[in-house]
């Protein structure tokens, strides 16, 4: 039985987040937590995204190029992003996360994690919050409903 999880919205201000991976799905995550004012280190072997190093340039995260991942870099960290193209490796690091108790999300399981994003509507002073457990383009459907009823 797959893990069902808890819906809750989390406090990311200087909280220290990583990311492992570059890539598309790494920058789609990166761009949404820029948002909320959290400290964002990737860590990664090749840079996939050419938008990571403006963001490094901009000081809007710090990366470490040409890097493996070691648990040293798991110290003082709140959420931990698992974005490499390497099922094996995402299912050990996001162990590894749990046994910590450090906040994981891993994009290649669908439970094998502690942590999911949402897809998110805000509107001034409201958001919505959408998670589908098993499609999550089904999520982002719902959010562009959503949308399109705010905003006619």
């Amino acid at each position: 039985m797959a893990n069902k999880f808890f819906p809750v919205s989390i406090d990311l201000n200087n909280k220290n987040v990583l990311i492992i991976g570059a890539g598309k799905i790494a920058l789609r995550k990166v761009e949404t937590l820029l948002n909320y004012n959290c400290s964002i280190t990737i860590i990664t072997r090749e840079i996939l995204e050419e938008r990571f190093l403006e963001l490094e340039k901009n000081d809007k995260i710090k990366v470490l190029k040409n890097q493996e991942f070691e648990e040293r870099f798991l110290e003082n960290i709140f959420l931990v992003v698992v974005a490499t193209d390497n099922e094996v490796l995402n299912k050990e690091i996001s162990q590894l996360c749990m046994s910590k108790n450090i906040l994981v999300n891993n994009i290649t399981s669908k439970d094998g994690m502690n942590v999911r994003f949402m897809s998110i509507y805000e509107k001034n002073d409201i958001q919505i919050a959408i998670s589908a457990n098993a499609n999550p383009k089904k999520a982002v459907e719902i959010k562009n409903k959503i949308k399109d009823l705010f905003e006619k």
